[in-house]
């Protein structure tokens, strides 16, 4: 074999060698690209796994304070990258069961989605000529409650409107007391199972705003919102004091994980408040119209207002 030919042979074999590495490293490429993706899907699914659950206790504590006997019924995530957004759904228990009320979104994670909301629901009596009520998606109005160590021009006083609706039915109704009563001091009024109790969470500060307000303001829009007012429920008649230790400490760990900063000075200053100090500003009772009506005779009432209504069955 000559020189040339040697040359050929020897830039033939040279090519094949290079086409084997190309081949090689393009099957390397690959495969570490396929390791790389299955590993970073891995992991982005752990940390957006975690920052959802980590939300959810966050924004489930939030609708359990600023709902009353309302929680988080289901979740749907949209993940993205160390993210997404959870669509949620609020239901309210009503004594004998749970209504969807209201349908809303959070974010969550390290790149959460980005968030459009639109407002929902409606308010009527902006003209100063009637209440300036709130309304939830359902339709159900949001309750108003009266704190009793403010001197309001009006209170609201839903008697009549109840005693003129369907006796069956079950009415949810805020009542808001006539003074701050300790829960050793409250009224003996008759209550139903399940009552919500409105505490007294508000600084010195906030009560003086509250005070300014009604002195200052129309009647008609001077008064604390449902979503304002935080307390618990207890079922049982005649709640003993573990009852009240333990719904207690379960409402001081709502404010300590809620995902809204007021909620947790609320947590700062209620910390070292112990169960038998804290007062009691009013409640939220779940009857029929009779039971209802009974209640809201008694003189510690000093206002009440509707909310939800549903069938008794």
């Amino acid at each position: 074999m000559d020189e040339y030919s040697e040359d050929i042979f020897d830039e033939k074999k040279i090519k094949k060698a290079i086409n084997k590495g190309k081949r090689k490293s393009f099957i390397t490429i690959v495969f570490v690209s396929i390791i790389v993706f299955v590993l970073l899907t891995i992991a982005n699914f752990a940390i957006s796994a975690y920052f959802s659950q980590k939300a959810f206790k966050q924004w489930d504590a939030y609708v359990r304070l600023s709902t009353p006997n309302g929680y988080i019924s289901e979740t749907v995530d949209s993940r993205g990258i160390l993210g997404g957004m959870s669509h949620y759904k609020i239901s309210k228990d009503m004594k004998i069961k749970s209504i969807v009320i209201e349908q809303k979104q959070y974010q969550f994670g390290l790149n959460p989605s980005v968030l459009i909301s639109r407002g929902a629901g409606s308010s009527i009596g902006v003209t100063g000529e009637d209440w300036q009520l709130s309304y939830k998606e359902n339709g159900w109005r949001e309750m108003l409650f009266f704190h009793p160590e403010v001197d309001y021009k009006k209170y609201k006083n839903d008697e009549e409107l109840i005693e003129s609706m369907d006796g069956e039915k079950i009415y949810e109704v805020a009542l808001s007391f006539d003074q701050p009563y300790k829960p050793s001091e409250l009224p003996t009024l008759q209550l139903p199972e399940m009552t919500w109790f409105w505490l007294n969470t508000y600084s010195n500060t906030q009560l003086n705003t509250f005070k300014q307000e009604a002195k200052e303001y129309d009647w008609s829009a001077t008064f604390i919102r449902e979503n304002e007012a935080l307390g618990f429920s207890i079922r049982n008649s005649y709640p003993s004091a573990s009852d009240w230790a333990y719904e207690y400490e379960e409402f001081l760990e709502l404010l300590n994980t809620s995902a809204s900063s007021e909620h947790q000075k609320t947590y700062n200053t209620m910390k070292n408040i112990g169960i038998d100090d804290v007062e009691i500003l009013g409640v939220i009772v779940y009857g029929t119209k009779d039971e209802i009506v009974e209640i809201m005779k008694d003189p510690t009432i000093k206002a009440s207002s509707l909310g939800g209504i549903t069938e008794n069955y």
